[in-house]
């Protein structure tokens, strides 16, 4: 209902309280309190020819009662043998580069799956680009505090073994920049040539750079069970929500919201279902894939992508069929399991000239913004998400990506994820404040 704003100004913060818990009641927007962290899009195979074990330090949002683990596997057929063991850890090393090596107490819990089993059988791929995620048994391991940081975020050690020979699953772009100075989160990840599940001792590589940590990485899902109630965030759309372009890996403008609203007290996490070089028809697919276990309380969906955008043609009317069927998937997907997130659409973005000519054909992406993304019920558009990178317009009619807010021409950079994510921030700060 819309209140008297003939009251005392005053009290309109009140009143725009009271219209969103009105316009958002029934919606998930009372939170959670399990929370799922993914933070990889895109995933690639890489060879091992050898056991081999990867070794992580990974930081969350708030503390924890106990933890399950998924690791993902994008190979053509299973992956079979894989061991893990976890542990819980109260600081990093100051260097960016090491890790330490032994959990707290040297505490190692050995992972089971399906109810008991010591090893797993990683499922093939669940279609090209769909990774499977299987998931272990729940790990009633609680958080400790933290001796070297002051944000109260806690660290979980995950160790996983690989028999020789095995097919890994790992991020398309790699780990760069999420340990160092700029990483939002800790994420630092070693291997070594080892069976360091089955003989934890043999494994002593504690530097990420001489191991290739960067570049080789295996990156585990991570579900937790809390005492805090937040927001659980699954991301879905092409390269511009998975992140690409800036410097650490994956990391977008909802990332960015994500992370620096998310308090030990009031924690959001997220699931990144990006999929970069994919278009609607492949990556609105990933609901159905994730959102039984993710069971977001938001979801952001974007159902335009430049990547169904032709070169010279523009945006056809078939590819415009294609991202409302998409989109029709989703909602599908929703409604079959009685789930109502809380939906955003960001809008579309332009691309250079340079990068892909579409000339006066960019009039439907303007208006796909203006027309269909605001009446699309059961979703709130990110209003001025577009014009934030927005420059100028060439002589054909295209938009160009304002100066200085890309380096490829097609993706924000750094400076335009910042700017995008000033767009998003106040819809989640209003999300925040809504929660009991």
């Amino acid at each position: 209902m819309t209140y008297p704003r003939h009251l005392p100004v005053s009290l309109g913060p009140v009143y725009d309280h009271l219209e969103d818990r009105d316009r958002l009641s029934g919606l998930m927007t009372t939170g959670t309190s399990i929370f799922t962290k993914h933070l990889f899009g895109r995933m690639k195979t890489q060879p091992a020819a050898n056991a081999i074990t990867f070794h992580m330090i990974i930081e969350v949002e708030t503390d924890f009662l106990g933890f399950r683990i998924g690791i993902p596997n994008i190979h053509t057929a299973a992956v079979t043998g894989v061991k893990a063991c976890v542990g819980v850890v109260a600081a990093v090393p100051t260097a960016d580069y090491q890790v330490f090596t032994t959990p707290e107490a040297s505490e190692w819990v050995d992972v089971t799956w399906n109810n008991g089993a010591a090893t797993v059988d990683l499922p093939m791929r669940i279609a090209e680009e769909r990774y499977s995620l299987p998931w272990s048994d729940m790990i009633y391991l609680p958080s400790i505090a933290r001796t070297d940081s002051a944000s109260g975020r806690p660290l979980i050690m995950v160790r996983i073994e690989y028999p020789a020979g095995s097919t890994l699953t790992t991020p398309y772009n790699d780990l760069y920049y999420w340990r160092g100075s700029s990483a939002p989160r800790i994420y630092r990840s070693t291997n070594q040539e080892v069976q360091g599940v089955t003989n934890k001792a043999t494994f002593t590589q504690n530097n990420i750079v001489t191991s290739g940590g960067d570049a080789k990485a295996v990156v585990p899902a991570i579900q937790y069970m809390t005492t805090k109630r937040g927001h659980q965030v699954m991301i879905m759309g092409d390269s511009i929500q998975e992140g690409l372009g800036g410097n650490v890996r994956d990391y977008g403008a909802i990332q960015r919201t994500c992370y620096e609203l998310s308090t030990p007290e009031r924690p959001i996490e997220y699931f990144n279902a990006g999929l970069h070089a994919q278009g609607p028809d492949l990556y609105s697919r990933m609901i159905e894939d994730h959102i039984d276990r993710v069971r977001p309380t938001v979801l952001s969906y974007a159902p335009w992508s430049g990547n169904d955008v032709a070169a010279d043609t523009g945006m056809t009317v078939a590819a415009q069929r294609r991202y409302k069927a998409a989109l029709g998937r989703v909602y599908a997907a929703l409604q079959q399991r009685n789930m109502r997130p809380m939906i955003f659409f960001p809008e579309a973005t332009p691309v250079n000239t340079s990068y892909r000519n579409v000339g006066a054909n960019d009039q439907i992406r303007r208006d796909y913004n203006t027309k269909f993304l605001p009446g699309v019920v059961n979703g709130v558009v990110f209003k001025g998400y577009a014009a934030a990178i927005t420059g100028d317009r060439d002589a054909a009619g295209q938009d160009q990506i304002k100066t200085g807010f890309t380096g490829d021409n097609v993706h924000p950079n750094d400076a335009g994820y910042d700017a995008l994510k000033e767009i998003v921030k106040p819809y989640f700060k209003r999300l925040l404040a809504l929660l009991p």
